[in-house]
């Protein structure tokens, strides 16, 4: 098992994770703070890639959602969109394209993802060093990022994770 930082990125730079996505719960975990990762292939892919023993998945939201930053209002993602089966359909084939570029297998349908986040680890960080992990790698490379990404995420969790989970 590796021991520090130089180890777990050269363990994950190795390969993509083995488990699939029916090894993710779908019972959320006694925790105080959760990441929403919406039905998109990049959100997708942190997901697959933190693994079950950090995400775990429930039934996606697509009814409008209203959030307030800074006294102003924003409506985001997917849930700013009809739930219309065409719609369900046009995500879910997008992201399933992104992933299997990335190396990824098909997620189940109409899914999002809650990534539960250790303490002292804050949703900025996370988008931050999946961001910068894919900062030099090819556009067109999602399995050189996909990789990047796994190994950024195992830095970050480092030392947090359950050992079964390797």
């Amino acid at each position: 098992m590796p021991i520090n930082d130089n180890e777990v990125r050269a363990a994950a730079l190795a390969g993509l994770p083995t488990w699939s996505w029916g090894d993710f719960p779908q019972d959320p975990p006694q925790t105080a703070q959760l990441m929403r990762l919406e039905p998109n292939g990049w959100l997708a892919l942190i997901a697959f890639l933190a693994g079950p023993s950090w995400v775990y998945q429930e039934a996606a939201r697509y009814e409008p959602v209203v959030a307030t930053f800074g006294g102003g209002q924003r409506v985001g993602g997917p849930a700013d969109m009809s739930a219309s089966e065409a719609v369900i359909t046009e995500i879910h084939d997008d992201m399933v394209e992104y992933l299997a570029e990335a190396g990824v297998s098909e997620p189940p349908r109409a899914v999002q993802w809650m990534l539960c986040l250790p303490e002292g680890v804050s949703e900025g960080e996370i988008n931050g060093v999946c961001n910068l992990a894919v900062q030099d790698v090819a556009p067109d490379d999602l399995r050189g990022q996909a990789l990047e990404v796994h190994a950024a995420l195992r830095v970050l969790l480092n030392g947090r994770m359950p050992p079964l989970s390797w």
